[in-house]
């Protein structure tokens, strides 16, 4: 037994777990920032069911196939199966340079048949990259 302790006491010390930087904390002031804004514009938008802040960033051929009508029956879609965005926080962001995918978690609030207040979340994810120097996102969408 005492062998054990000692065996294991030594695989503790002489074993470590390195630990490194995250991305958002090596990207604070850069690219990453933006990217992040962008995505929260689009929660917001989609929230305030505001169609030109929320194809702002799409690319050209993106906003012709995501017209005015594409959004309302996307919103009518969501509002049906989640209910209304309550909240959303920033989940995280994966690396596929020359673009990034990030994902957020949105909080949605609706009502039982009874009038009581139910929540259901669901993810939200964009792809984010530079096209002339400026960002775009190429895909979007709920989970």
């Amino acid at each position: 037994m005492k062998r054990l302790l000692i065996a294991l006491c030594a695989v503790c010390c002489l074993c470590g777990c390195v630990t490194q930087k995250s991305t958002d904390s090596l990207q604070k002031d850069g690219i990453f920032v933006r990217e992040q804004q962008i995505g929260q514009e689009m929660i917001e938008a989609f929230q305030k069911q505001n169609y030109d802040n929320f194809v702002k960033y799409l690319p050209e051929g993106g906003k012709r196939v995501w017209g005015k009508d594409k959004f309302n029956e996307e919103q009518r879609e969501v509002a049906s199966r989640l209910g209304k965005i309550d909240s959303y926080r920033f989940l995280t962001k994966l690396e596929l340079e020359p673009a990034h995918h990030l994902v957020w978690v949105v909080r949605f609030k609706s009502y039982t048949l009874k009038g009581e207040e139910t929540f259901k979340e669901a993810l939200f994810s964009i792809v984010v990259g530079q096209v002339d120097e400026n960002l775009k996102v190429f895909l979007f969408g709920f989970k």
